[in-house]
């Protein structure tokens, strides 16, 4: 039997008359479209997950999907460096916890915590890393369209972490996108050579979390606008361009006036916190709404702590007993954010800490179990009552 070469097709094999007589021929099977709409809608950025391995075929898969992703002037400037070493991931998670760190000190309190809140624990967790690099030692003027757009390796590479996205997710795998990066240090961890850029580091694994929605839309940071929201036709339209977000950003004339209403109230300015300012935007939020909030309640459990003794808060240890005083007359900056939003208000005593942190543990066992289980009880109940549950603290 004589082997023979394949002969590699040339051109389009349709005829003019074929796709004249059906335009959509070219379409997959309705089960293979609504397949590829669901891997879609179900993609997560995984944040945590389980230790145990990723078969070398599946990982195979995975990455040749990633190789499928289309490069401006077929040019292919991706580079998947995979990571297995657990020294390794463990200094990336480092590099990774620094970078957080000093990023929060550059923001407001309130963004802060929330940034120090997310989970990065999967690029420890995860048994694979994946650094996609970006080769950009080809002059752009020598790539067929980079030298119009000289960053479009760039987005090149980006469409490449989408196929690996959307691949593992197809797969029951989990990739988490880290960028909390600084790139050089990134670079030098995994020795890419001068000219050759990271994009972070991908977390993959089998997860131990199954998201029904995207984490940063479930932590409250954004939401998912509407398809209508960010179209426009035929050019640029400023009616449609950067809605105002409604959960995080109230205008900071409305959220100043309510903080001037929430300080003719008995609650000292500052003195709860954090809290103060979810207050201020949760009222400003509410003030901007055309449709109040048809049911909730907003629940104040307060306590005292000896610690206060030693000169470690600004405020009188009495503060607490006069919110809890006011909340219970419906006069504290609690009780009046909730009036205007709509929702019920309760306020809660939680009792005083036996001991001061200083010299005592602030509480014994006992007492712990049973604040635990008081808790449990008041969130099962508001559960059951409304359906949904968020806590806070300050």
């Amino acid at each position: 039997m004589t082997w023979r070469r394949p002969v590699p097709l040339i051109g389009d094999q349709t005829s003019a008359a074929e796709r004249a007589a059906q335009v959509g021929a070219w379409a997959f099977p309705d089960h293979v479209r609504e397949g590829f709409y669901d891997v879609l809608g179900a993609r997560r950025d995984i944040r945590r997950y389980r230790p145990d391995p990723v078969e070398p075929e599946i990982l195979d898969r995975v990455l040749a999907a990633g190789h499928m992703a289309p490069s401006v002037g077929h040019s292919q400037p991706w580079r998947f460096i995979v990571v297995s070493e657990p020294a390794t991931r463990e200094q990336a998670a480092r590099m990774a916890d620094e970078q957080r760190l000093r990023q929060a000190r550059q923001m407001e309190p309130e963004a802060a915590r929330r940034l120090l809140d997310l989970q990065l624990e999967g690029i420890r967790e995860a048994p694979l890393g994946l650094v996609v690099a970006c080769d950009r030692r080809t002059p752009a003027g020598g790539v067929l369209g980079r030298a119009t757009f000289p960053d479009a390796d760039l987005w090149s590479c980006a469409c490449a972490i989408e196929n690996l996205w959307l691949a593992a997710r197809v797969e029951g795998l989990g990739i988490g996108w880290v960028t909390l990066f600084d790139q050089q240090e990134l670079a030098d961890l995994v020795a890419v050579p001068d000219g050759v850029v990271t994009l972070g580091w991908l977390c993959l694994g089998w997860p131990d979390e199954r998201p029904p929605a995207p984490g940063l839309e479930r932590a409250g940071w954004s939401r998912r606008e509407p398809v209508s929201e960010v179209v426009m036709t035929e050019r640029w339209n400023e009616a449609t361009a950067a809605p105002p977000s409604h959960l995080r950003a109230p205008d900071n004339a409305t959220v100043v006036h309510v903080r001037d209403d929430a300080d003719r109230l008995l609650t000292p300015p500052g003195s709860l916190g954090l809290l103060d300012r979810y207050v201020d935007r949760v009222e400003a939020a509410t003030r901007r709404r055309d449709t109040p909030v048809d049911s909730g309640r907003l629940l104040l459990v307060a306590g005292r702590h000896g610690v206060v003794v030693h000169g470690v808060s600004a405020y009188s240890p009495s503060v607490t007993d006069d919110v809890v005083a006011a909340s219970a007359v419906a006069e504290s900056a609690g009780a009046a954010a909730a009036r205007t939003a709509g929702l019920e208000f309760a306020a809660v005593d939680a009792g005083t800490a036996a001991g001061d942190l200083v010299d005592t543990d602030a509480m014994p066992v006992e007492q712990v179990r049973a604040l635990l289980a008081q808790g449990r009880g008041l969130g099962q109940a508001a559960g059951h009552e409304h359906g949904l549950l968020a806590l806070g603290d300050c």
